[in-house]
């Protein structure tokens, strides 16, 4: 592992979450959507974690895939780039038919998920005067 990549070889100079995301969906919806995003999001991505982690147990290839899927598109959409990018890999590792590596990236979901959760708490929070 060099200095610029973390445990799961991800490179560690991209930035975890993009704060302009947001900006764009406040822009398009308002922050009353927003925070309706935020909300499903926050509600729904430990369950799809989970559901990737028993896939990856089960050895089901086809289960683990559309979890990671699923988190992987609204993790983008709500600028959790992070996330996105552990699901993509993993995603893709599930899709070519092999969960090898996929309960590694699994893990690092499961400990960047508080981070983000921080994060979109935070900026679904109106602003203080």
């Amino acid at each position: 592992m060099t200095e610029s990549t973390n445990s799961s070889g991800e490179d560690a100079s991209l930035p975890g979450t993009d704060e302009a995301a947001l900006e764009r969906l406040k822009r398009f919806g308002g922050g009353k959507l927003l925070g309706e995003m935020i909300s499903l999001f926050l509600e729904a991505a430990p369950e799809r974690i989970n559901a990737a982690k028993d896939g990856v147990v089960a050895n089901d290839v086809k289960a683990t895939e559309m979890a990671l899927h699923a988190l992987k598109s609204s993790s983008a959409q709500l600028g959790a780039m992070r996330m996105q990018r552990l699901c993509e890999r993993g995603e893709t590792l599930a899709r070519s038919g092999t969960l090898e590596n996929v309960a590694g990236l699994v893990s690092s979901l499961e400990e960047e998920f508080p981070r983000v959760q921080s994060w979109l708490e935070r900026a679904r929070r109106p602003e203080v005067a």
